[in-house]
């Protein structure tokens, strides 16, 4: 019986080298403490085996396959797993995380006649800021949406700007897979879906590869909430793709509701769209989300990770509203700039106990230490430009690194 057992384990894992895989296998945090291992492959005969603990998990075809994608495997990690391999790689599984890694808003931006140099890693860094988060020895990442942003053939024909476009895996894998590989391979991961991810954009591969629910092949406009949770640390991850500027008596009934799931459940929440940003003009730029959270005010919340604005930005306020990041500046064109300090301004009539921002390409490190976290925005080539000491009963403060 020993015999057979060894010579079936090694049936399956020699399969499992053979498979031709497209992306590293990457770990994912879903619904109800899951957690998923999933990789695209060439062909749906090509999904590989895993050795968890010593015994072979076999990766199975999601299905269906969109047209126009490559296939993607995927396995359910069972809870109590302590090591899963996947060929000689050790992959990272969920545990409390002390470093928690946020990034957003990565793809190279081809759209009508704005365009950037995908080819120059200075005007799209996005490889460069993968790279320094897989440095960074995270224990969870959380990309807070908006992936593909090759959406239109484009007009020049420089080098930098040919390629694919549109919601295909070819633009998937030149916009996030391959420049987001050793990323992927560092750690666990939490996706949010962004507006480019929208049901007239590119919803299939979002769905498809990222979402971790079953793959339906059709587009629902706002998912359903859950809780992503990482050993002591449970994210309210709440689809925000749809949300627009202006009121919308609809939108914020959903919001309301989705927003009232975390109560108590969640200690962060991770969407796309900001609650709260300073633009200069005394407003934020979700007014349905605000409107939402007001009438919500779920219980426990007091770190919101987001991204949509192409910068970085840090607003803390008093004990009644939590703390707001954003982390749109993973990659894509930057936004417009506005003053890098703006503690004691009023953003949609609350004051700004602490509020920075900075116009740069980066990536945000969340540590903790000391019963808090301590934030620092990270540049694409890993210089520190602003530390934060975020507290739960008391405003946080921020400074420029000198």
């Amino acid at each position: 019986m020993f015999l057979e057992k060894l010579v079936l384990i090694a049936g399956v894992c020699a399969a499992g080298a053979a498979a031709e895989s497209l992306t590293p296998v990457w770990i994912e945090l879903g619904p109800a403490k899951q957690v998923l291992a999933r990789v695209v492959v060439r062909s749906g005969s090509d999904c590989p085996v895993l050795d968890a603990d010593g015994k072979p998990l076999a990766m199975r075809l999601r299905l269906p396959v969109p047209p126009n994608f490559e296939p993607a495997c995927e396995a359910l990690v069972s809870e109590g797993t302590r090591k899963l391999r996947a060929g000689s790689r050790r992959l990272r599984l969920p545990n409390s995380p002390k470093t928690v890694v946020v990034l957003g808003d990565t793809g190279c931006r081809i759209k009508a006649t704005n365009f950037q140099d995908c080819a120059d890693p200075e005007k799209w860094p996005f490889g460069l800021v993968s790279s320094q988060v897989a440095m960074a020895r995270p224990d969870l990442i959380v990309h807070v949406g908006d992936y593909l942003y090759r959406e239109d053939v484009c007009p020049d024909p420089s080098p930098g700007c040919r390629g694919p476009h549109g919601d295909n895996w070819a633009t998937w894998q030149a916009d996030f897979f391959t420049p987001g590989a050793p990323a992927l391979e560092a750690a666990p991961w939490a996706f949010s879906r962004g507006n480019h991810e929208e049901c007239t954009r590119a919803w299939r591969g979002w769905f498809y590869y990222l979402d971790p629910r079953p793959f339906t092949g059709s587009c629902s406009v706002y998912s359903a909430p859950y809780v992503a949770t990482s050993g002591d640390l449970n994210i309210g991850m709440l689809d925000s793709s749809a949300a627009g500027v202006r009121i919308n008596a609809l939108e914020v009934d959903q919001f309301a509701s989705q927003l009232a799931s975390f109560s108590g459940q969640a200690s962060w929440i991770a969407d796309h769209h900001p609650f709260w940003s300073y633009s200069g003009a005394g407003i934020g730029t979700t007014a349905p989300l605000v409107t939402a959270w007001n009438r919500a005010s779920p219980a426990g919340v007091h770190f919101i990770l987001s991204g949509h604005l192409h910068l970085f930005q840090f607003l803390s306020f008093n004990q009644t509203l939590p703390n707001q990041l954003i982390a749109g500046d993973g990659g894509t064109a930057l936004s417009h700039s506005v003053k890098s300090d703006f503690t004691g301004t009023s953003v949609n009539g609350v004051v700004v106990r602490s509020g920075k921002s900075e116009h740069v390409f980066g990536f945000t490190v969340l540590r903790y230490a000391r019963h808090r976290w301590n934030l620092a925005l990270k540049t694409s080539h890993g210089a520190t430009l602003v530390t934060c000491r975020i507290l739960d009963d008391r405003p946080a403060t921020c400074r420029n690194s000198e």
